[in-house]
């Protein structure tokens, strides 16, 4: 039954991605490397922020480390949409709602200075997002 299912489904998901200017296999990748890397993320940010010299107040630090939870579990989310679910609509809101996360993420990014690790590891997951903004015909993180 399972089987029917997916057969059934599938093809309509994959319809709407071609038409929405994206690859099903591409956008797959994208979604799990971007979990994946968020995940990495939060790690070395909780490091950078924890260094004597990232201090913008401990509320913000608090809070830009609740950000890069929210940010992992929205792409949590995405890819149990779009894996498990085959949900085209939700996949797409939740990643509307990780590049409203990220958004915030990315400018403090850019005003501190978090170190090699923490910034790089921040580009590729902001390159990802605005990969997978554009495959889903999302807005940009920047």
């Amino acid at each position: 039954m399972l089987v029917l299912v997916l057969a059934i489904l599938l093809p309509q998901v994959e319809a709407q991605i071609r038409r929405g200017g994206g690859k099903v296999d591409e956008t797959t990748q994208i979604i799990n490397d971007c979990e994946r890397r968020t995940n990495q993320f939060k790690r070395t940010l909780d490091k950078a922020l924890a260094r004597d010299n990232v201090r913008a107040g401990q509320g913000r630090e608090d809070q830009l480390n609740r950000e890069a939870d929210k940010l992992h579990d929205a792409m949590a989310r995405t890819g149990d949409a779009w894996n498990r679910d085959h949900d085209l609509n939700r996949a797409r809101n939740n990643v509307n709602a990780a590049i409203v996360i990220a958004r915030d993420i990315d400018k403090a990014m850019r005003n501190w200075n978090m170190g090699g690790d923490a910034e790089s590891q921040w580009a590729a997951v902001r390159t990802e997002l605005n990969h997978l903004a554009l495959n889903l015909g999302l807005p940009k993180i920047w």
